[in-house]
């Protein structure tokens, strides 16, 4: 009973995500991750990942019976392994348009996020969306994005776009913890659909001490989205003596 509480503790919702996808230089990427991670490669090449979505439904056992506001998210995150080959994300930024997911995911999972203010223009009616989001003084962001009408095709075992899109592990490290911690989340496989004219702009690069793209994203992804289910975080199934699911 205990591991099926810890395996289901959360649920909700990920709709309209869009993503702008970045090439990146391993050697970059090695050097910003805790020791116990490596960078993940496709081809020889690291990526950064701007993504955006809409979070809505949230539900936390054991109180389901709550009604989470639905709330925006813009993350920049890269693609990591750990050193038994178990592939995941690393997020260097989680910004959050609710304050009380924020301060929730930080204490449970230690994971980056921020308080930011952040809006929504466009429609997936019109296949055209635009987030915005701004935290504080220190970070601003902007991803436009359009796309045909082509219908979304799931990523194939291989492709570029399995290695992006497909990732059920993360990985986050609290300040003074000896090594990181992973989490898993389960969905569908992603139906995306694959998007060249793709905008980012901002300061979410800058902020995490990177230099902010020059070029534009390299290509990008638009999915309508899909429900989402989530472990406990790993300091949890310690505590109770469960093994944390493969």
């Amino acid at each position: 009973m205990i591991s099926s509480f810890l395996n289901n503790f959360m649920s909700q919702k990920w709709e309209d995500l869009v993503m702008a996808h970045y090439p990146a230089s391993p050697e970059l990427i090695q050097a910003s991750l805790p020791d116990d991670l490596l960078v993940d490669t496709y081809e020889g090449r690291a990526w950064f990942s701007v993504v955006a979505f809409r979070l809505t439904d949230l539900r936390i056992r054991p109180l389901t019976f709550l009604k989470w506001k639905d709330f925006w998210e813009i993350n920049l995150r890269t693609y990591v392994r750990d050193k038994r080959g178990n592939r995941g994300v690393w997020f260097y930024s989680l910004d959050s348009s609710d304050l009380f997911g924020v301060l929730g995911a930080r204490i449970l999972y230690g994971l980056r996020y921020n308080f930011a203010r952040i809006h929504r223009e466009g429609s997936s009616t019109n296949r055209k969306l635009v987030y915005q989001g701004t935290r504080g003084k220190i970070a601003h962001s902007r991803i436009e994005v359009e796309w045909s009408d082509a219908e979304p095709l799931p990523s194939k075992s291989g492709t570029l776009d399995h290695f992006l899109l497909e990732r059920y592990r993360f990985w986050a490290k609290r300040d003074l913890a000896r090594s990181s911690s992973s989490a898993f989340v389960r969905h569908i496989p992603y139906e995306a659909v694959r998007v060249k004219k793709i905008h980012y702009e901002g300061g979410l690069f800058t902020s995490q001490g990177f230099a902010e793209p020059v070029e534009r994203p390299e290509f990008g992804h638009y999915c309508p989205g899909f429900s989402v289910e989530a472990t406990a975080p790993e300091w949890a199934f310690s505590i109770s003596g469960q093994a944390n699911h493969k």
